[in-house]
């Protein structure tokens, strides 16, 4: 069956001008433009502000298939503090079908000299890059080529020259990816998870080695030191202050490998900060904090955020002290693992990128893929040097030796003074 254009599309108008205090945007304009071929067609609208369409967002939310990292309270908050600072305007496509909402892709356009780019909202700090979707929705867009699925973005990114749709699922709760007909290569990194369905023994049998009496090993010389004591923090005090530890933690670890730190970019703090506020009252929290600590000081801490019984670790981190040969953070990830199997739920995910830890733990591997569209001669151009980019970094990752030896002497520069 020949497959044709099938959308019909109605654009908001551009951002207003960010206040320095507060940030707000506004949708002024309507044009409505119209694509044949389906019986029926999606509506299309452009918003610059995810409040505009809360309520539908969350309808959606309620029954569609999503990451975690495409709630509205998630996306809100991204907007809200650390979009403005990367120059970026919101562009968020809203897709109605029979009257009812039925897919949003949360996008950000923003300008890197003489190119405009789309790309999700959440930047490196988005994990896994879905989209919203009705399951009816879903359904129709995997079945439309490439051509109709450019077209369609073409016409609601007005303006841009490319889209570049990084770290995508190919599949997320057993729907195959809507976008995947778009010109795609796999992504640099995969994600890590494991089931939690069938209990901890369970988990701890598909393991290789005695890890409950390795763990329980180093909690007994741990204990030497002082009181051990694992802890979900659901107290918002104490909850603050481990993020607080976290954050000044990951800055000294990170320096110490002359790492890039993107917690420390302009707007992180107060966005994972805003997702703890906004977790008080969630049933699932966008981000709740757990912790390990010796003799009444945190030793380890990890954030994580909870949506339909998947656990998403987002980052994890240790003090350097007596404590650290027995492995707090391996034994804070071992605990937390426990408690969530106890809590019900059904899958704890370690995110994207391979860490040897992960390995121990992870027996799914989801695999990604970084989607392009290029919309003018510029942005074909942009599209050609990313692809070359990403294919080269993909090739030095594969090569352990290779990437082992070249994050060492990233991390030996700054003694010599060279960077």
């Amino acid at each position: 069956m020949q497959k044709h254009g099938f959308f019909s599309q109605v654009r908001s108008g551009e951002m207003q001008e960010m206040n320095s205090q507060t940030t707000t945007f506004a949708g002024t304009r309507t044009q409505a433009v119209s694509f044949k071929g389906l019986a029926a067609p999606f509506q299309l609208e452009v918003f610059a502000d995810p409040a505009q369409i809360e309520q539908e967002w969350r309808q959606l939310e309620a029954t569609g298939i999503a990451t975690i990292f495409q709630r509205f309270d998630w996306v809100e908050a991204y907007v809200r503090n650390v979009l403005p600072h990367e120059g970026a305007r919101p562009s968020i496509v809203l897709g109605r079908l029979h009257g009812l909402p039925a897919f949003v892709l949360p996008l950000a356009v923003s300008r890197l000299g003489p190119v405009r780019s789309a790309t999700w909202i959440g930047g490196k700090h988005s994990g896994y890059n879905f989209g919203l979707w009705s399951r009816e929705a879903a359904s129709i867009m995997a079945c439309q080529d490439r051509a109709a699925i450019e077209a369609m973005l073409g016409q609601v990114l007005e303006g841009v020259d490319c889209a570049v749709l990084g770290r995508m699922p190919k599949s997320h709760d057993g729907v195959a990816q809507p976008l995947a007909a778009l010109l795609s290569d796999p992504s640099c990194m995969e994600g890590y998870s494991f089931d939690l369905r069938d209990g901890f023994q369970a988990v701890l049998e598909r393991s290789t080695g005695a890890r409950r009496r390795r763990v329980n090993k180093k909690e007994r010389k741990m204990s030497k030191v002082g009181a051990l004591q694992y802890q979900a923090l659901r107290d918002p005090v104490r909850a603050k202050a481990a993020l607080d530890f976290f954050l000044e933690q990951k800055t000294l670890r990170l320096a110490e490998q002359a790492e890039p730190n993107s917690f420390a970019e302009t707007g992180v703090r107060a966005l994972l900060h805003d997702l703890l506020d906004r977790s008080l009252t969630m049933r699932e929290p966008l981000l709740e904090m757990s912790e390990l600590s010796v003799a009444g000081k945190p030793r380890a801490v990890a954030g994580y955020g909870m949506y339909r019984g998947r656990v998403n670790v987002y980052f994890m981190t240790f003090t350097k002290d007596e404590i650290t040969p027995y492995s707090p953070g391996r034994v804070l990830t071992y605990r937390h693992v426990e408690d969530c199997c106890e809590h019900g739920m059904a899958a704890y995910d370690l995110g994207v990128g391979y860490e040897d830890y992960k390995a121990h733990w992870c027996d799914v591997v989801h695999e990604l893929n970084d989607a392009y569209v290029a919309f003018t001669p510029t942005g074909a151009a942009a599209v050609a040097a990313i692809r070359l980019y990403q294919a080269a970094k993909s090739r030095m990752r594969r090569n352990e030796s290779l990437w082992h030896r070249l994050k060492a002497v990233r991390a030996y520069l700054p003694r010599l003074g060279w960077i």
